[in-house]
């Protein structure tokens, strides 16, 4: 089997304007639709002989349920220094970097005779502040979310530093025809979605 080199992305959703994506450990909402989104997306592989990974955090792994992790049909690598690089179980890779997790999923994904497609970032805060700036990470996956109540104001303590919006980033925001055609035809991509007191979209961000 040729391994193809696979695309590596960040996927979170972020509270505007400041990019806030928690409190206390915990996402400040929980969107039908943006969870179908992320499940569909970090799933979905061109081919039956593909899978991807998602790539997170000791903690964020911990703060999935038991019973929902790993996430189904999709390689979990959980992320800490302290990890030596390896198997732990079937589809869980420890790893102590995203580099040295790199070698042990082409491992894995040649033992099971697939192929490695993508490569997706889910977290916490401290692996996306990280991965923002490695040239390897291509691809950011934001969705944009607003807060409409503006009479009970979400609290947050956790934000990415994503310099995204400034004049001088790296980074592009693409027309919803380039974010189509990078999650699929069969994802559906509505705008403005509001949930309860939240309104949001879906983007997608290249380098420039």
């Amino acid at each position: 089997m040729t391994e193809i080199k696979p695309t590596i992305a960040i996927i979170v959703a972020a509270l505007k304007p400041n990019a806030g994506i928690g409190f206390q450990g915990k996402m400040p909402w929980r969107l039908r639709k943006e969870i179908k989104y992320f499940k569909d997306v970090t799933s979905k592989v061109s081919s039956p002989k593909n899978i991807n990974a998602v790539v997170m955090g000791r903690k964020t792994w911990e703060s999935i349920p038991k019973k929902f992790r790993p996430l189904p049909d999709r390689i979990n690598v959980i992320l800490s220094r302290s990890y030596n690089n390896e198997v732990v179980e079937p589809g869980v890779i420890h790893a102590n970097s995203i580099s040295n997790s790199l070698p042990q999923l082409q491992t894995y994904c040649r033992s099971e005779a697939q192929q490695l497609e993508r490569i997706f970032i889910i977290g916490g805060a401290e692996i996306y502040n990280e991965l923002i700036n490695d040239s390897s990470v291509s691809h950011l996956l934001i969705t944009e979310i607003e807060h409409t109540n503006h009479e009970a104001p979400l609290q947050l303590d956790t934000f990415l530093n994503f310099p995204i919006y400034s004049q001088d980033s790296v980074w592009k925001k693409q027309p919803t025809l380039e974010l189509k055609s990078f999650v699929g035809d069969d994802i559906p991509l509505e705008e403005d979605i509001t949930e309860g007191d939240f309104v949001y979209n879906y983007t997608l961000w290249t380098r420039k």
